[in-house]
């Protein structure tokens, strides 16, 4: 169509709608400012000569308007020569900003309903991206004939208030949906909220006759369910309640008589696509100077490395921090404002980074005696997830640890935690001896699903794999095989920048009758005896052996243990330990036992060193030097 007709078209529409002449014309010989609750303290008299009066007066007020709205309107008919030889482009987005006028003089008063509550009106800059089918099942449903409610259904973030934002645009402009079209969208405070008044401002609300009232957070009222249900039968009254998808499953389907009044519409996140154009109208609208190559940086980084947030409500909160610069935003900045949400290194490698990553391998060996498979293995895993080479679809790294009890699984993984993440609580345990029963997955996964949303970029460690329940192995296929976790609600999270380590002590008796087992034949027996499937074993990247201790790997221990007991000690006691080749040696023969590996040293330096320590600092001595024999 000639841009021209088009525009002249979509003005005479607007013009006769925006002048409410339908509405007009229909409530023609209704009162003025109608009030279907009004006069009721009135004597008979008093009601007459007042029903008189509203009626001629609001007879008066709207011929008026529809006398104005059709000259406007014939004004417009008659200029079409102009727009078909001018182009002129005339959008109805921009019409709809324009908003229509004096349709509330068609309807009642709400008192108490203004006190307790807001209207909603949208931003002329505010634009929906990605929600057209959510916006016209609202609509639609706003406009159904009877049970005439709707129940917005999704986490937070995804874009519900900006639906009810922009639906009270659409309400205010008159080219919307008879439900929604010249009705008020007014957000009713429920906190702090009398019951009494409650009653009030729906029942204003339904005898004002164009007010949609909006309930956020319906779940954390249901003790109003019963007493709603009334007003959702009410022909004049339109109500849109929101919640999350946790709540909806938790609470709301327990009252299924209330959420048969609702029609529900779920609201998810927005894709990528739609998460950059909604960044780059708002930071129109915010008047942020900031490059294109940033806003996707935005995008991109928030959808990798943000898990526990929605779109776009995440990436707006990005854009929001970087408006606080006063620049031209730029790639880097975008990267250190995300960094700094997440604790998360991003960008190039840094030179102390890059330091550590180097010698991290070194670093942990001198704090883990043998095992050098393992501290290869997570070195090379971590030096992939930074560097950009990693598979992301994966987690950065998945290990099972293999081998009898005490020979440094868990010392190991603490170890890279600390030299790596700088932090010894990066490191996440789960004893899986307590997710042995069949009724502990939805814990597990809510558990689980928690603390990878906290912090994403975190070391997993999984105690004691082949002590959890066979359906939480098989909940663990997912994490392993696609880097996320789905909970019961539909929720995902992410574990892409999370290394996962699980052990086992399954094979214990096997590696301490025969060290020198191949792991080839372990995993067989593994297989064999139906404590893994094969399927499961598969999704890990490596799986390591942990051979049974030496007497040699156990004197180093000690000597280990020896030192870090010192160090302690100077630091917190003054105290200096001698620590001499034979006290190294008694320990060492003290603590070792192929069968329970490192533990026995640690008893054996209690009983040996720190009770003679405990003895020393008992007879007053402060500081000072102690050798122990």
């Amino acid at each position: 169509m000639h841009p021209g007709i088009k525009s002249w078209k979509n003005l005479v529409i607007y013009a006769f709608n925006a002048f409410s002449i339908p509405l007009f014309l229909k409530t023609l010989f209704l009162p003025w400012r109608m009030d279907r609750g009004a006069g009721a303290h009135l004597t008979f008299i008093e009601k007459i000569v007042f029903f008189i009066f509203s009626r001629v007066l609001g007879f008066l007020a709207r011929t008026i308007l529809i006398i104005l709205g059709l000259a406007f309107t014939i004004l417009i008919i008659l200029t079409f020569p102009i727009f078909f030889f001018l182009p002129i482009n005339i959008s109805t987005d921009y019409l709809q900003n324009l908003g229509s006028f004096w349709a509330s003089l068609s309807y009642g008063d709400t008192y108490n309903l203004n006190t307790h509550g807001q209207d909603i009106v949208g931003s002329s800059m505010q634009k929906i991206y990605g929600k057209d089918k959510a916006l016209r099942m609202i609509e639609r449903g706003l406009s159904k004939e009877t049970n005439h409610n709707v129940l917005l259904v999704g986490d937070n973030g995804v874009g519900k208030s900006t639906l009810i934002s922009y639906l009270g645009r659409l309400g205010q402009s008159g080219l919307s949906f008879p439900g929604v079209r010249n009705h008020r969208i007014v957000e009713l405070t429920l906190e702090g909220l009398s019951l009494s008044d409650f009653d009030k401002c729906l029942q204003e609300a339904a005898n004002a006759g164009n007010v949609i009232v909006v309930l956020e957070n319906i779940h954390a009222y249901e003790m109003l369910y019963e007493r709603l249900v009334p007003y959702l039968h009410m022909p004049h009254l339109g109500i849109i309640a929101t919640t999350d998808l946790s709540n909806y499953d938790q609470v709301l389907k327990n009252h299924p008589e209330f959420l048969s009044k609702f029609g529900k519409v779920d609201i998810s996140e927005t894709n990528a696509a739609d998460t950059l154009l909604i960044l780059k109208n708002q930071a129109r609208a915010l008047k942020i100077s900031i490059k294109l190559e940033a806003l996707q940086e935005i995008v991109r980084l928030s959808d990798r490395l943000i898990h526990n947030q929605n779109e776009p409500g995440k990436s707006l909160s990005i854009l929001e921090e970087l408006q606080t610069l006063g620049k031209t935003i730029t790639v880097e900045d975008v990267r250190q404002i995300v960094s700094d949400k997440t604790n998360m290194p991003i960008g190039e490698i840094g030179a102390d980074e890059r330091k550590v990553l180097v010698e991290l391998e070194v670093s942990m060996r001198r704090k883990i005696v043998g095992q050098y498979e393992a501290v290869k293995d997570v070195s090379k895993a971590l030096k992939r997830l930074r560097t950009g080479v990693a598979d992301h679809s994966k987690p950065a790294g998945s290990f099972l640890f293999l081998g009898p009890t005490g020979v440094g699984k868990t010392h190991t993984a603490k170890i890279l935690a600390e030299s790596y993440f700088g932090r010894k609580n990066a490191m996440i345990r789960f004893d899986m001896s307590e997710f042995a029963l069949a009724g502990s997955v939805n814990v597990f996964t809510v558990r689980l699903a928690s603390v990878i949303e906290e912090a994403p970029l975190s070391l997993v460690f999984f105690d004691e794999l082949e002590k959890s329940n066979t359906l939480i192995r098989n909940l663990l296929l997912q994490v392993l095989d696609e880097g996320r976790l789905t909970r019961e609600s539909g929720r995902e999270a992410s574990f892409k920048d999370a290394i996962i380590i699980a052990t086992s002590n399954a094979s214990s008796a096997e590696i301490i009758a025969n060290p020198g087992i191949d792991k080839k034949s372990l995993i067989n027996s593994l297989i064999q005896s139906g404590i893994f499937a094969p399927e499961f074993l598969n999704r890990f990247n490596n799986i390591v052996l942990f051979k049974p201790l030496d007497q040699g790997e156990t004197r180093k221990i000690a000597s280990l243990m020896l030192d870090e007991f010192a160090e302690r000690l100077l630091e917190d006691k003054k105290i200096t330990l001698v620590i001499t080749d034979a006290l190294i040696d008694k320990i060492s023969a003290a603590g070792f036992d192929p069968e329970f590996g490192a533990r026995p040293i640690k008893r054996a330096i209690e009983e040996i060193v720190e009770n003679k320590v405990a003895d020393y600092i008992m007879a007053g001595n402060t500081g000072g030097s102690l050798k122990i024999i």
